[in-house]
């Protein structure tokens, strides 16, 4: 396993098409010393350079062009730990996150602290 240093910063890409959300997630994971990446969509994240250096991503499910499904699944191959966020939540959206490998579903409206505490069990 990876030694990493103490003060180690883990960076986090958050993918939405909610501006004021991507806001919102993007200070709370910087107030709790996250480097914070915004993506306003699956595709941009995908095409961007940071796609291969993020230690997580936190996607919504249902946007414009490619959804959080299909990002988690494109994403699965990297191993990279995959939070996904849905307002409309159903059992079969739970199913098909697990199978696309999410680490966790999140159901808005969602309180912060829990997934302050997600992403620390994810790094622990």
């Amino acid at each position: 396993m990876e030694s990493r240093p103490r003060n180690f910063t883990r960076t986090i890409a958050v993918v939405d098409d909610d501006k004021d959300l991507r806001t919102s997630l993007g200070d709370l994971l910087e107030s709790v010393g996250y480097t914070a990446l915004i993506f306003d969509s699956a595709d941009s994240f995908l095409s961007s350079d940071a796609r291969d250096g993020v230690d997580c991503v936190i996607s919504d499910i249902q946007m414009k062009g490619m959804n959080g499904l299909e990002l988690a699944r494109t994403v699965r191959s990297s191993n990279t730990p995959i939070i996904l966020i849905t307002a409309f939540p159903t059992p079969e959206i739970s199913c098909q996150a697990k199978s696309a490998g999410v680490r966790q579903l999140l159901f808005k409206p969602f309180n912060s602290q829990a997934l302050i505490d997600d992403l620390q069990g994810i790094f622990a």
